[in-house]
C-alpha cells in the first residue's frame, strides 16, 4: 500500500466550511475514481493547516493522484491557499 500526503495552509479568514465543501465535491470524486484507491482522510489542524492522506494499492496511482489533485487545487482553491502544498509519496510500512 502507498500513501500520498499533501500538507498546506489556507489564508487567514478563508471560510473552512467552504474549503471542506469544495474538497468533498471536487477532490474526493477525483481520488475515488483512480484505480487502486482505498481511502482518503483530510485533517484540519491548527493555524488553518490542512493535511490530506490518500491511500492506494501502488505507487503509480499515488503519484498520479498528486498530479491530478495539485492541478485541481490550483484551479479551485488557488486564491484560498497561503502557498503551494508540501507533497510526499511513499510506501506504508506500518499499519494497524
Amino acid at each position: 500500500m502507498y500513501a500520498s500526503i499533501r500538507k498546506g495552509n489556507i489564508k487567514p479568514g478563508t471560510p473552512v466550511a467552504e474549503v471542506v465543501d469544495l474538497i468533498n465535491t471536487g477532490a474526493m470524486p477525483i481520488l475515488s475514481d483512480l484505480p487502486g484507491f482505498s481511502g482518503a482522510y483530510v485533517v484540519h489542524g491548527e493555524d488553518d493547516t490542512f493535511v490530506a492522506i490518500s491511500l492506494f494499492a501502488d505507487r503509480a496511482a499515488a503519484e498520479q493522484s498528486n498530479g491530478l489533485i495539485l492541478d485541481w487545487l490550483r484551479q479551485n482553491l488557488g486564491p484560498m491557499l497561503a502557498g503551494p502544498p508540501e507533497v510526499t509519496v511513499g510506501e506504508v510500512v506500518v499499519q494497524r
